[in-house]
């Protein structure tokens, strides 16, 4: 049985990567991960291929996950990693178990997964973990977020180069603002501006382009692909500056 693990399917990218993956004759089920039974059962119905897996795995959703994966040993085609979490706000006003919680969900979780599913993987198979063109550099009062995704765009690269005599490729998807849906659109009365977005689809479709490709790395949209060589050729400590002054009036 050829499966696709998507994390975070219930919505936004995750379901965007279902969609297209459902699309796919090589895939004979989409285990589909998530918290919300509801959304579980409406993709259930939407696509014949999803199997939903109701999952927290903030918690002891990894070992759930895990002990399927044993019991049925399937051949794992596609792992992608795109359950996270954001904070928008500076950091002393986190809690210690919402930072906790944070890099539990944004860095052990997709690591944690990867080292699970592995054993079941064969040559041709596809991780594909969702990062951020927030990984290029660090945000202030997007600070864990962005070191998560660094945590990530990292682990991706090196887990790569290891996986390749296995003919097992992983890439890094970096997209700048994505278009889902749940991001906030006014704050405090004020409308949000998100330079560069784009949607779902064009993410989607690039990172499974690039994925064929064998590609590490994939940066949808002409901004991310614009930042990414901001943030090499710029000083690290001007661009910080430049971001905590275009979000100033949020704060």
């Amino acid at each position: 049985m050829r499966i696709a693990i998507i994390t975070g399917a219930t919505g936004g990218l995750g379901m965007g990567f279902v969609q297209a993956i459902a699309a796919m004759d090589e895939i004979d089920e989409i285990w589909a991960v998530g918290r919300n039974a509801r959304k579980l059962s409406e993709l259930k119905d939407a696509f014949e291929k999803v199997v939903p897996v109701e999952a927290d795995l903030a918690k002891d959703g990894i070992s759930f996950l895990e002990e399927q994966i044993k019991e049925k040993t399937p051949d794992v085609r596609y792992l992608v990693n795109n359950a996270g979490i954001g904070y928008f706000g500076a950091f002393e006003k986190m809690k210690r178990e919402e930072v906790k919680a944070f890099c539990r969900i944004n860095c052990s979780v997709p690591a944690e997964l990867i080292a699970a599913t592995l054993p079941f993987m064969q040559k041709g198979a596809r991780i594909l973990n969702v990062s951020s063109a927030s990984s290029f550099q660090p945000n202030p009062y997007l600070s864990v977020y962005s070191a998560s995704k660094v945590f990530l765009k990292n682990l991706s690269r090196a887990v790569g180069v290891e996986l390749k005599p296995r003919g097992i490729n992983v890439t890094c998807v970096c997209p700048g603002w994505v278009d889902t849906g749940m991001l906030p659109r006014t704050k405090d009365g004020k409308e949000i501006n998100y330079g560069g977005m784009i949607s779902v689809e064009q993410v989607v479709k690039k990172a499974l382009k690039d994925s064929m490709r064998g590609k590490d790395m994939s940066v949808p949209g002409l901004f991310a692909k614009y930042f990414r060589i901001y943030s090499k050729v710029m000083p690290t400590g001007l661009i910080m500056r430049q971001w905590t002054w275009s979000v100033r009036k949020y704060l």
